[in-house]
């Protein structure tokens, strides 16, 4: 059983509006480590409320990225680019004023974000932990102009969408257990935080704009450069029926992490919600 009682919703002031977080109730910087937790693509914060939940001793701050959940909302002139979130992030951790660099663990395209903060700015991070993530999604040079077409097609084409409503929040929670491949607990857990009671029906926080193509992403050179620049320890927990993609990024990547460990556990792309004992025991292991 879930105990969210031990979260508290908070915000913190960044330069583009809020972010909305949830954080551990024992939160006392100056007694445990502080874990920022960022989560995946069309997730939320709250998908680490099982982890949270299996890691009291510690000092959890999960946040919504920009355009999911509770947080802000980009201008409608703009669009949500991967290094913009990672901008985001620096500004959370100067706002949080912490006595040290706090560890970050990553889902997906958080870890990537993860990645690259402690690649750029490796005083940032004490720590960097990634769940079923590994290196970065990087531009393919070899149809480059095929991939930008449809990126910019998608833009056009968002036009024509609307924010999709569900008369019923079990109706929600099946489409995005469905979606996902996880448990409907944890499709709960996701929906609750990023659906809205509006005009007779459960319409979804997220930002449409986040399902538009990338034009643009870092090359290989770049992706190389960045991972080999990471200098804190980093703990590298992939998934036995995740995506297929991370473990071939990691075969990819593996050889530019100067100072990691590579840990399998048995589960989904979203391990860390649907069961988080093998990843929460892990995470333990390594900080502890």
């Amino acid at each position: 059983m879930l105990n969210l009682s031990k979260l508290n919703s908070h915000f913190i002031q960044i330069s583009g509006g809020g972010i909305a977080a949830l954080k551990s109730a024992v939160f006392d910087s100056n007694t445990a480590p502080t874990i920022i937790a960022l989560h995946g693509w069309l997730d939320n914060a709250a998908s680490f409320t099982p982890l949270i939940n299996a890691l009291p001793q510690f000092n959890w701050i999960a946040i919504d990225l920009p355009g999911h959940g509770h947080s802000f909302h980009r201008a409608n002139n703009s669009y949500y680019h991967f290094i913009d979130w990672v901008s985001d992030v620096i500004e959370v951790i100067d706002a949080l004023n912490l006595p040290q660099p706090p560890i970050i663990v990553g889902h997906s395209l958080g870890g990537m974000l993860g990645t690259v903060l402690a690649g750029l700015y490796p005083d940032k991070i004490s720590k960097l932990i990634l769940i079923d993530s590994a290196g970065l999604v990087i531009q393919d040079d070899a149809n480059a102009l095929v991939n930008i077409r449809a990126a910019m097609n998608s833009r056009l084409d968002l036009a024509h969408k609307k924010p999709r409503h569900h008369e019923d929040i079990n109706a929600a929670i099946k489409a995005r257990q469905k979606a996902g491949g996880i448990s409907l607990e944890s499709a709960k857990i996701l929906v609750e935080r990023n659906t809205e009671l509006k005009d007779g029906g459960y319409r979804w926080r997220t930002d449409l704009r986040l399902r538009t193509g990338s034009p643009v992403r870092v090359n290989l050179t770049a992706a190389e450069q960045i991972i080999a620049a990471i200098e804190v320890e980093t703990l590298i927990i992939l998934a036995t029926d995740g995506y297929e993609s991370m473990q071939t990024n990691y075969s990819k990547f593996q050889s530019f992490y100067r100072n990691h460990k590579m840990v399998e556990v048995s589960g989904n792309h979203h391990c860390h919600l649907d069961d988080p004992s093998e990843t929460s025991q892990q995470i333990a292991e390594f900080l502890l």
